[in-house]
């Protein structure tokens, strides 16, 4: 019985780890907190797809350096499901109101090896002009 239950904790902990390793969809993140490829995910796997509307002073906010708690009070927690451990990445969906209705875009926050933001990206690129 008891090594059944250490079996167990051992396999959970092991299913942790690799999702904490498989955390992030884009490709070659450095140390720095850079990717070689930024991968997009679909919308459509967005565990929250109806996306929000942010506070753009709280995006013109966001700067290399941001914690993830600092992240999490300014635009709230990520969309998408990039995992429990070690998360290098953090997606967003984001609606913008102009004259010509309503734009949706991406947005995606890299860390470095101490979970600090370090790189930012819109897709499509125009949406960066949109959240300034």
């Amino acid at each position: 019985m008891l090594r059944t239950s250490i079996a167990m904790i051992g396999t959970t902990a092991a299913l942790f780890a690799l999702q904490g390793c498989t955390s992030y969809v884009s490709r070659g993140i450095t140390d720095e907190g850079k990717a070689s490829e930024v991968v997009w995910p679909k919308a459509d796997d967005a565990w929250q797809n109806e996306g929000s509307f942010p506070n753009r002073e709280n995006l013109r906010a966001i700067g290399p350096g941001a914690t993830k708690n600092q992240l999490y009070e300014l635009i709230g927690r990520p969309h998408f499901s990039e995992g429990m451990a070690a998360v290098r990445e953090w997606d967003y969906i984001f609606h913008f109101r102009s004259g010509n209705g309503v734009t949706t875009c991406q947005y995606k926050v890299i860390f470095d090896r101490n979970y600090q933001a370090r790189s930012f990206h819109w897709l499509p690129e125009f949406c960066g002009k949109l959240g300034a």
